[in-house]
């Protein structure tokens, strides 16, 4: 079973964040992290409700990309997308298609959301493994933030119910996920891949890990494998 944990980036107005804890609440999970948010002021408070120990124990950082390379998966959320098959970063699913490819998945999944106004950004996306896209209207697709991750949230509740958030903090080493990518980009480097096409295979390669949903015991099969080509390209 996945662990989730919700990451709010730069959440810009207090009674989101409240709102946010109280849907976490509704359904059942406890870990809230902040990036750089708003105050945690008396709204903020107020609209938590019975969900106020959620937003107490909210942890704030100040390095997305360093919180992220934490998890396991990392699933970013977005309000636009693209059908070109070579346009990786705006790859999008639904709420629903990617909480069932997860059902079988055990590791720690960030569900990242972004500023009310911009959203991620593109730099911030490249770091996401998956991507969620709520379907709504074409005339004015962007959801409140609150809702948005109602919506994502109820979708997991519906898959796992009841389940036992582990309350960790992700300050161990990088996942084995990140490790796996940072040898990927070691071996492009030692092969001289074309420095213009590097960026791009990067964030295809770690959408493709994203998709397959890989075990532990499958990075660490394919970590031997791309050490030892490393290994040999260094010789």
């Amino acid at each position: 079973m996945p662990n989730f944990s919700v990451v709010l980036v730069e959440p810009q107005t207090p009674g989101n964040i409240g709102a946010v804890a109280r849907s976490m609440g509704n359904f059942s999970l406890e870990r809230l992290l902040l990036v750089d948010p708003a105050p945690i002021d008396d709204e903020a408070k107020a609209r938590a409700m019975h969900a106020k120990e959620i937003l107490c124990n909210a942890v704030i950082v100040d390095d997305l990309e360093e919180l992220l390379k934490k998890f396991d998966m990392v699933i970013g959320t977005t309000g636009i997308h693209t059908e070109k098959e070579k346009k990786f970063l705006r790859k999008v699913e639904t709420p629903e298609r990617l909480v069932d490819s997860l059902k079988n998945y055990q590791g720690d999944v960030a569900l990242v959301f972004g500023r009310e106004d911009s959203g991620l950004s593109n730099e911030e996306l490249k770091n996401c493994d998956r991507l969620v896209r709520i379907p709504s209207s074409e005339d004015y697709p962007i959801l409140n933030l609150s809702h948005a991750v109602g919506i994502v949230l109820y979708e997991v509740f519906k898959e796992f119910g009841e389940q036992t958030v582990k309350n960790e903090d992700k300050t161990s080493e990088s996942s084995e996920r990140e490790r796996l990518m940072e040898v990927f980009s070691n071996i492009m480097e030692c092969m001289d891949y074309p420095e213009h096409k590097r960026e791009k295979t990067e964030i295809m390669f770690r959408k493709i890990l994203g998709r397959a949903t890989l075990t532990k015991w499958e990075y660490h099969r394919l970590m031997g494998v791309f050490s030892q080509m490393h290994r040999y390209l260094k010789r």
